[in-house]
């Protein structure tokens, strides 16, 4: 299956760059580039691209405000954002809006490749240079908030389910953790929907929130 890929950043040469990195993969075809904010909306709208690769600063105007407009006309759109800033809040502002990644430039060309198959897949793909950054923030925000945690909903798990959700909130892809555990995807994919059931969460985040309401991430 062939995906339809938009991207909107305003250097000429980022977007060459990405274009050359996507041109690996024969499932993946541009049909769009915009370097402005109101060029990559109306792009983004008329062209229902399948993802979206997004600068998070578009000449002075913000790309996680831009995925925030996109998303909520065409919310089937998987965006991910491409930038070179790591701030903790931008990342969990975008993730908030249904941003489904976020990757920094100077990261291995690959990892784009690498973002776009997980979230084709329904995975949240965030950066691993950047991951425990959000962690932390995430924390810091939850544990002021909220400090009362559901550790029975915890004890409910099965061992190999608790097993899977320490390696979720780690970062691990459905892929490793078949790897690791010895089991198929399809297995570790049943065990990480009856956690989210067990769990009351929707998506990663929610996975990542309750394991740090409960103590399970330092």
């Amino acid at each position: 299956m062939k995906y339809n890929v938009l991207i909107i950043d305003d250097h000429p040469s980022v977007r060459e760059g990405i274009k050359s990195v996507l041109r690996k993969k024969q499932n993946l075809n541009v049909i769009g580039e915009s370097g402005t904010f109101q060029d990559g909306y109306e792009q983004a709208i008329n062209l229902s691209p399948d993802i979206i690769l997004m600068d998070v600063s578009i000449h002075g105007f913000s790309g996680i405000e831009l995925s925030n407009k996109i998303l909520k006309e065409k919310p089937d759109i998987k965006i991910i954002i491409v930038s070179m800033h790591a701030k903790a809040e931008y990342i969990i502002k975008a993730i908030e809006y249904g941003v489904k990644g976020y990757i920094l430039k100077d990261s291995d060309n690959n990892r784009i490749l690498e973002g776009i198959s997980a979230v084709i897949d329904g995975e949240l793909f965030i950066d691993s240079h950047i991951s425990n950054k959000v962690i932390s923030k995430l924390m810091n925000k939850e544990i002021k908030s909220h400090y009362k945690t559901e550790v029975n909903d915890y004890k409910s798990l099965s061992l190999r389910e608790q097993e899977i959700l320490h390696l979720l909130v780690e970062g691990l892809s459905v892929n490793d953790i078949a790897k690791q555990l010895y089991i198929s995807n399809k297995t570790v994919e049943t065990h990480k929907a009856s956690i989210m059931s067990k769990l009351k969460c929707t998506n990663l985040v929610g996975l990542v929130r309750y394991a740090i309401q409960i103590g399970l991430v330092d």
